[in-house]
């Protein structure tokens, strides 16, 4: 059982540094649309916005930043991750 946490801590690991980290990154271009970036960000947007829109719905935007990705990522990384290493 220690092993499914401890999977379940690096898949987390994984969503937020190859999926959470790139689409912010790919949010800071302009890029054109139907180009394979585009649907690198397409995608990306759809992995990320569910677990994203709830956060958005109950922290406001700060000057037109939003800080939902950054809360999010802190969660995962210094919450999330220590407790199922620490169960697992």
């Amino acid at each position: 059982m220690s092993s499914l946490f401890h999977w379940l801590a690096r898949l987390v690991e994984a969503y937020v540094f190859f999926i959470m980290v790139p689409y912010a990154i790919l949010s800071w271009f302009r890029i054109e649309p139907g180009s394979v970036w585009a649907r690198i960000q397409y995608f990306l947007y759809r992995a990320t916005e569910p677990v994203l829109r709830p956060i958005r719905r109950v922290m406001p935007t700060t000057g037109g930043l939003d800080f939902s990705f950054l809360v999010l990522s802190l969660v995962l990384l210094f919450v999330v991750v220590p407790v199922l290493d620490r169960v697992g």
